[in-house]
């Protein structure tokens, strides 16, 4: 499996969305390739969905 992740906000620090991270799946032998965006607490190291308000999140 090979997996990217982009995160807008790291090149344009006054990027609309902060958190917001992009997986990008290119190659999976089993499965389906594409794209999910989570979201990145850079506190705790922690990706989680981006509908999941986890504690310690600043996001509403």
């Amino acid at each position: 499996m090979v997996m990217f992740l982009f995160r807008e906000e790291y090149y344009d620090p006054a990027h609309s969305r902060p958190g917001e991270t992009e997986v990008i799946v290119r190659k999976h032998r089993n499965g389906e390739l594409g794209t999910v965006i989570l979201r990145f607490d850079q506190k705790t190291l922690l990706f989680a969905p981006l509908d999941q308000q986890a504690p310690g999140y600043p996001y509403s």
